[in-house]
């Protein structure tokens, strides 16, 4: 679901030694503003603790498609479709459908959006499935199952319903506080300039168990347009190993069924840049509080 991007109030962490501590006024500032500059970068680190919800009792992962993606997305393509309906949000007005058999989940999110320029904006249900594609190829287990399906005669993604989980703006628009949540925002705000979302905000970051962000609603991603949608301050080490270690054949082999070589070949200028502004960052600050391990 796409919701507008909040005009937050910049809010950061309070004081915790080590490299981690700035990455969230990074990401408050990516939500003000989806993608221009982060100001908030430079913040004083202090001022105003932020209060998370407790995730659902019992949950140890929000990505229960884990081990089982195979499962998941049979169910997403055979399962009968019993009821669909408006979900009520979103721009880009995605529904619901309910399923049977119920098992491993009952619902999923059915998005139609043929390829193109809609009110100003790139468009396209086939960008939804290739986050989930590049997700798997990376290992990320961020993006929630997202398949092609034909659904009345409309051609669309059908993508796993996530249950139980609030996302940032359903919490109050405050992103939660703490060192734990560094990796996940380093990995989301990487993973977002690699395919080039311009469109990351406070409604499409589900917040689950401590440390684990869900990134859903990426129709508007992978752009042709070369820049970096965030600034680039410091990666988590093990996703952007992997990041340089994809090549473009990989690249092609994945996404290729859905979105053209002009958007791969953005994305590889994309990381080119990304590399070029870490490279000059290490030999300011050091390797460790650029590129940070986990």
């Amino acid at each position: 679901m796409r919701c507008a991007v909040l005009a937050l109030t910049v809010v950061t962490l309070v004081p915790v030694p080590g490299p981690t501590a700035r990455a969230v006024p990074v990401l408050v500032a990516a939500l003000q503003v989806s993608g221009a500059a982060q100001s908030a970068a430079q913040a004083s680190d202090a001022t105003k603790i932020i209060v998370q919800a407790p995730p659902p009792a019992g949950l140890t992962s929000a990505a229960a498609w884990v081990g089982r993606t195979e499962q998941m997305e049979a169910h997403l393509k055979n399962a009968e479709i019993v009821s669909i309906q408006d979900i009520g949000t979103g721009v880009t007005r995605p529904r619901r459908a309910h399923l049977k058999p119920t098992d491993p989940f009952e619902s999923l999110v059915w998005k139609v959006l043929p390829p193109g320029r809609k009110s100003g904006y790139w468009e396209s249900y086939k960008s939804e499935i290739a986050a989930y594609e590049l997700d798997k190829l990376l290992g990320m287990n961020m993006v929630p199952p997202a398949i092609e399906r034909t659904i009345n005669g409309e051609q669309g993604a059908a993508i796993m319903w996530i249950r139980a989980l609030r996302s940032v703006k359903q919490n109050g628009g405050k992103l939660p506080e703490g060192v734990v949540w560094g990796p996940a925002i380093r990995k989301m705000l990487m993973f977002d300039n690699f395919i080039g979302n311009p469109d990351r905000n406070a409604g499409n970051i589900l917040i689950g168990p401590p440390g684990e962000f869900l990134l859903i609603d990426h129709s508007r991603a992978f752009l042709k347009d070369k820049d970096l949608p965030n600034k680039v301050e410091r990666v988590d080490a093990a996703l952007w190993d992997r990041f340089q270690a994809v090549t473009r054949d990989d690249l092609v082999r994945v996404l290729s069924p859905w979105i053209e070589t002009d958007a791969i070949d953005a994305m590889l200028e994309r990381r080119k840049r990304m590399a070029a502004i870490l490279d000059k960052l290490i030999a300011k600050k050091g390797k460790a509080l650029v590129v940070i391990n986990q």
